[in-house]
């Protein structure tokens, strides 16, 4: 029998993805918390991936943070917006994406915090939202953990079986004398 920390969610969820974005939060290494909170996405998108898929697509990426990523308050984040943030960040640590140089999304510009978490207005930019990193990984930690509880509501489900399959690739921590 495995312990609490080899299960993949533990493992990969928990003390992976959750604690090493609390971390870099923790020790004001935004830029970094931004990356690691919209790859997280990505693996959320990969996990609910169509079985026949080997890759995520951006259109898995949009409507996982579609159906799972929401803010307190009217304001919301578009899944076109935290997909054109990821771009921008992944591939050039900025703010400007093909998709917002397009107009298919708004420009994310990253405060600490903020309440409410999500700042528009379109008197000021059309084109940019701020948004708190802090209501940014409340949101994220909570999509998350409404998706595993869609996933896993039923164990023996094929959407479960597929995520188990899928978590043995995600990158787990083992200690150093377990290898």
């Amino acid at each position: 029998m495995s312990t609490l920390s080899e299960d993949p969610i533990i493992n990969v969820v928990t003390n992976g993805i959750k604690r090493c974005i609390t971390v870099a939060l923790d020790n004001k290494c935004y830029g970094a918390a931004a990356i690691l909170m919209l790859s997280a996405m990505d693996a959320m998108a990969f996990l609910a991936m169509a079985e026949a898929q080997e890759d995520v697509t951006k259109t898995d990426f949009i409507n996982w943070a579609e159906k799972y990523i929401r803010f307190p308050g009217a304001e919301q984040l578009t899944g076109a917006d935290l997909y054109g943030a990821r771009c921008a960040m992944v591939h050039s640590y900025g703010v400007r994406s093909r998709m917002s140089r397009n107009g298919e999304c708004r420009m994310l510009g990253y405060v600490d915090r903020s309440d409410p978490p999500i700042r528009f207005n379109p008197e000021v930019s059309k084109e940019l939202v701020l948004v708190s990193l802090e209501g940014l990984r409340d949101a994220l930690f909570a999509g998350i953990d409404r998706f595993l509880i869609d996933v896993y509501k039923n164990r023996a489900s094929p959407q479960a079986k597929l995520a188990d399959k899928r978590f043995e690739t995600l990158v787990h921590e083992y200690p150093h004398d377990a290898l």
